[in-house]
């Protein structure tokens, strides 16, 4: 089971909310936020599967990174 991370969902809430559609996000997004080196760089790469791994919420990463599940 993954541990949650509260910082990480907050930052793809925040996101989220603001409804757009994201291949990765910058350090300027990331500024001020309390995330480990892994969620900066897998949120910096928007990298979905690490992601997940830190314990994000699912449809949270789909809300922010959908463009990465286009068909």
């Amino acid at each position: 089971m993954t541990k949650t991370s509260y910082a990480l969902n907050k930052v793809l809430t925040a996101i989220a909310r603001q409804h757009l559609r994201k291949d990765a996000l910058t350090d300027e997004e990331l500024a001020g936020q309390r995330l480990s080196e892994a969620e900066q760089a897998a949120l910096k790469a928007g990298d979905i599967t690490a992601l997940y791994h830190l314990g994000a919420n699912p449809y949270l990463i789909r809300r922010v990174f959908r463009s990465r599940f286009t068909v």
